[in-house]
């Protein structure tokens, strides 16, 4: 079995090239997507994962399997029966979702206004009584799981725009976030490499799992030098949040959560208090 190594960075897919073993023909594979590395692997060794694909030589038809690994640092691909092979690399486009997203971002410039403004109306929907327990209690639960949307919103919206707005902050998110400083290219390949970057850094800010507030703050401080308050209490309420929403209402022992005026109201209270000691920080720093 062959191996030949290729950079996942800023790539797509890969195709391979080779002469067929019986009839020596050329042969060209299909284009073979590039899987996701597992990142939750501490080692880049154990973080590669797999991708099936296959050629086919059209000269004699015999079938080539063909296996695609991606880690975060590196990628291979390996052939049956085939110890010499070249590998094309097809570059990753930004997906139209992305763009998408990003100018969306991008072209919210009073996103902070914005989020004072809601976070408001959630309050003043938390004090309507509607008379009726059953309805208070999933208008109860809209409000509070509005809050921490309010929250990723604020965050992702803030990181994004200071990143890409700010060469500083881009250059130093290239630099730190663990996914991107664990790839690595030939020093051939960099001015390839540096047209993508922008969109790479685009995805890796658009996939981001906002309401991940450990994850979050590292961002924030080693682009933005931005050190967050306190998280303890806000990880508490997200967690009930994420049990109210995927476990029916329920906590991990299968006990009713019971969401409450006040219990709402310090959600509120707890996201408006944290963003605005954020915000704060940010000016401080323009």
């Amino acid at each position: 079995m062959g191996y030949t190594e290729f950079s996942p960075f800023g790539n797509k897919s890969v195709t391979v090239e080779f002469e067929c073993v019986k009839c020596g023909a050329r042969v060209e594979s299909e284009e073979i997507g590039i899987p996701p590395p597992n990142y939750a692997a501490e080692k880049a060794s154990d973080s590669h994962n797999e991708n099936d694909g296959y050629a086919v030589c059209e000269n004699c038809s015999i079938d080539f399997d063909v296996y695609v690994y991606a880690g975060y640092a590196d990628g291979y691909v390996e052939i049956n029966d085939i110890d010499s092979f070249l590998v094309h690399e097809i570059e990753n486009e930004l997906e139209e979702y992305y763009e998408e997203q990003i100018d969306a971002i991008l072209s919210s410039p009073y996103y902070d206004f914005y989020f004072l403004d809601e976070i408001e109306k959630l309050k003043a929907l938390n004090d309507i009584d509607l008379g009726k327990e059953k309805l208070q209690e999933t208008l109860r639960r809209q409000v509070f799981s509005g809050a921490i949307t309010l929250l990723e919103d604020y965050l992702s919206t803030t990181l994004i725009q200071k990143v890409l707005n700010d060469d500083n902050n881009f250059k130093q998110f290239v630099k730190e976030s663990p996914s991107i400083r664990k790839r690595k290219f030939n020093l051939s390949e960099i001015y390839d490499k540096l047209d993508s970057i922008r969109d790479i850094v685009k995805k890796e800010l658009v996939d981001v799992i906002y309401h991940d507030l450990p994850k979050v703050k590292r961002m924030y401080d080693y682009s933005l030098g931005i050190d967050f308050p306190d998280i303890g209490n806000l990880m508490k309420l997200i967690k009930t949040r994420h049990d109210m929403v995927h476990r029916n209402g329920k906590n991990k022992e299968g006990e009713k959560i019971e969401i409450t005026k006040e219990l709402v109201d310090e959600v509120i209270e707890s996201v408006k208090v944290f963003v605005q000691k954020i915000d704060e920080k940010i000016v401080e720093e323009q």
